[in-house]
């Protein structure tokens, strides 16, 4: 089957994916001490999207989505912008009460 050659290969997970995986695990951190329960809804929302977006490797699509790269790829895209956009409003709900 020919491989799709519409983006570049990436075999293994990027140095923004550890970090984006690894702001996951503060995140957590930080809300089971002073969190509450609409940031922590939100900080689980924003795993739940991040973990396709870091874990689909194209090493990974190939092995077991040969068939439908184009659609992975696709969905990679929009979980990316779905945890951007968790974590954005993250940041409003957490820090929004601090300055008023």
């Amino acid at each position: 089957m020919e491989k799709s050659t519409q983006w570049a290969p990436e075999n293994s997970i990027s140095p923004i994916s550890w970090c984006a995986m690894l702001l996951c695990i503060a995140l957590f951190i930080y809300e089971h001490f002073w969190g509450n329960s609409f940031t922590t809804m939100v900080v689980m929302l924003y795993c739940s999207f991040m973990l396709p977006s870091v874990l689909l490797t194209r090493r990974v699509q190939e092995k077991y989505f040969i068939y439908t790269l184009e659609y992975i790829k696709a969905f990679r895209k929009f979980t990316t912008v779905m945890s951007t956009l968790f974590f954005c409003i993250w940041l409003l709900a957490t820090y929004t009460p601090f300055l008023h």
